[in-house]
């Protein structure tokens, strides 16, 4: 699951890997995700927005994806540590985060707004207010020993990452299960707002993937911001513009395709929608 932003207004996404809520990283594996080799940020390439695609007026790109760690945000609280070492306190997490944002749909019935609030479905809620006061969340932290924290400082601090602009969405990504599939280049709305994403590895890592690849959406950093071809704040899809007239590929080369690592130290990643096209891993 992820903290982030759906339509690139400004919002949390909590992204889950594989089958269930997160394993996290094993216990025994604490080695830090910065470590790590495996087409992450720094190990591509900006991709040369052709002139006829670019945005016009926009200027080179020069801020792309930010790691921020969960001791960072929450010092002396302990749930750096919880949160990799129980996967119990993981899903509990999901669960509260319902509990305290869900709001029934008046036109539903009880057994549709039950499927839409369960663990298997994601969901679609606003993180500005809580009818219980974020109470679910705090009740989660005190039970499993983590101090000092309450349910709305944790939801604002990772929502206060987006910046303003704001619109407080926050989605909760349910996994699919282990997966291959296409990647799809897009952008939510091509504006200049931030995603902020929470990762939730599988509690079965792939044998295929290194450790913590295959949990933050997959990503390819722009040297400048893409032309909007439909309405504003629309979604772009990188596939829909005209590549045979602009000498470009649908496809990118893997030197510019960036597969984030989650892991100790980088938990939450933090990107601006008009400085990359965006897709759900293609292998999960």
């Amino acid at each position: 699951a992820a903290v982030g932003d759906d339509d690139g207004d400004g919002s949390i996404q909590r992204r889950q890997r594989g089958e269930g809520a997160d394993e996290g990283a094993d216990e025994g594996d604490a080695r830090d995700a910065r470590d790590a080799k495996v087409s992450d940020w720094d190990d591509v390439e900006v991709y040369e927005v052709p002139a006829g695609l670019r945005r016009e007026g926009s200027t080179r790109n020069t801020s792309f994806v930010e790691y921020k760690s969960l001791e960072e945000l929450f010092p002396n609280t302990k749930l750096s540590e919880t949160f990799h070492g129980d996967a119990g306190f993981r899903t509990d997490i999901r669960r509260a985060m319902r509990d305290d944002l869900f709001i029934p749909d008046e036109n539903l019935s009880p057994e549709k707004n039950a499927a839409m609030r369960s663990l298997s479905s994601s969901v679609h809620v606003n993180w500005f207010e809580s009818a219980t006061g974020y109470a679910s969340l705090t009740k989660t932290f005190e039970k499993y020993g983590v101090v000092n924290l309450t349910g709305e400082h944790f939801i604002r601090a990772l929502g206060g990452l987006c910046r303003t602009p704001c619109h407080g969405t926050l989605i909760d990504i349910a996994s699919i299960g282990k997966q291959k599939i296409r990647h799809s280049w897009h952008q939510d709305s091509g504006y200049e707002r931030f995603t902020v994403m929470l990762g939730f590895p599988a509690p079965t890592p792939s044998e295929s993937l290194p450790p913590g690849v295959g949990v933050f959406t997959h990503a390819v950093k722009l040297s400048h911001a893409l032309k909007q071809p439909n309405a504003q704040g629309s979604v772009i899809q990188w596939e829909n513009y005209n590549h045979t007239e602009c000498g470009t590929d649908v496809e990118f080369d893997v030197k510019y395709i960036a597969r984030p690592v989650f892991g100790v130290g980088c938990e939450v990643m933090v990107y601006c929608d008009a400085h990359h096209v965006h897709s759900a891993p293609d292998e999960a």
